[in-house]
């Protein structure tokens, strides 16, 4: 798929395009273990069920794919495994193969660790596509795993909140460059608009889900977060973690700034982190983590300020402080 050209202005979605009843269904594996399996089953309780569901497995050793195939077909909806090889994996370009091979006109990505929350996570998620003709994709709520560290646990409270938002450029000044978040960790797309538009943008570091939500909106498109709709999906980073992360980050930042930013930088909302999370660990008693909180901060603004600063650094030694290490062969 092309990613030079501007996307065009996405189509008005009729009515029948945004009841959002026929869905196809992905999952990005590699070595999915037990929470896939949770996943699956969670997936199979849904009261809204997709028309089809494509696994897309990256060289997987633990049989859990194999498993997960067999759950979807005694439930009787179609299952499709694509093979990845690991050294082709891309996280724009996987999701790009995706989008092709699916055959309804919305397209779930969901991560093999974001586990449904309840029944009606995808039922919730589908109801905010019909929330305005401009909505292109739309985007849940996720809570913390239950093992999930009081860290992580308020990181996800800061970024996923109780109110429905629509994200456009209308809301852009408010909003910040939170205009263009999103998350393909459970997150619709409308497969028309996406195609339109030129699919994910691949060879990225990461950020393919925010990379097309930003494209979509200042084409004059929108999307929408909805609250209601619940999975399951965290990481107990360690500092270290944090700052790999993070430093991924600052590189994606660096090589679309002119694309990021045109609703302005990341710092006010950084700070803005920092300090809910710490008001969020007091209120929660949770005085260790407070006392790992500032090792972890200044883990996110090292790295994100050296992966801002990336160019300066050799191949060998960027890749030796990226999380994702494949990017940098």
């Amino acid at each position: 798929m092309a990613r030079t050209r501007p996307p065009s202005p996405p189509a008005p979605l009729s009515q029948r395009e945004r009841r959002g009843n026929k869905f196809s269904l992905v999952i990005p594996i590699r070595n999915g273990g037990a929470l896939l399996g949770e996943c699956v089953g969670a997936i199979l309780q849904q009261s809204l069920l997709p028309k089809e569901i494509l696994l897309f497995d990256t060289e997987s050793g633990d049989g859990a794919v194999e498993k997960a195939a067999l759950l979807i077909q005694k439930k009787k909806i179609p299952v499709r495994v694509f093979s990845v090889r690991r050294e082709e994996f891309d996280h724009g370009g996987t999701r790009n193969k995706a989008l092709l091979a699916a055959k309804y006109p919305w397209v779930l990505y969901l991560t093999q660790d974001a586990v449904p929350a309840d029944a009606k996570a995808f039922e919730w998620l589908f109801s905010a596509v019909s929330s305005g003709k401009k909505v292109v994709a739309a985007y849940g709520k996720q809570l913390p795993h239950r093992n999930a560290s009081a860290l992580a646990a308020t990181a996800r409270a800061f970024n996923y909140g109780d109110t429905r938002i629509l994200q456009d450029m209308e809301h852009a000044p408010l909003l910040g460059i939170k205009t263009w978040f999103t998350s393909n960790s459970f997150c619709v797309w409308n497969k028309a608009a996406l195609i339109a538009a030129g699919g994910f943008a691949e060879k990225l570091i990461l950020g393919e889900d925010m990379h097309a939500a930003a494209r979509l909106i200042q084409a004059g498109g929108a999307v929408a977060y909805e609250p209601r709709a619940l999975v399951r999906h965290s990481h107990n980073y360690s500092a270290i973690e944090e700052f790999r992360r993070y430093f991924d980050i600052g590189v994606f930042h660096r090589l679309h700034a002119g694309l990021l930013f045109q609703a302005g930088n990341a710092n006010k909302e950084g700070l803005r982190f920092v300090l809910r999370q710490a008001m969020a660990l007091v209120k929660e008693g949770a005085y260790g983590s407070l006392l790992r909180l500032p090792f972890h901060i200044a883990a996110k603004f090292i790295g994100y300020k050296l992966g801002r600063n990336f160019t300066v650094f050799s191949r060998s030694i960027t890749r030796a402080l990226s999380m994702h290490k494949t990017y940098w062969n």
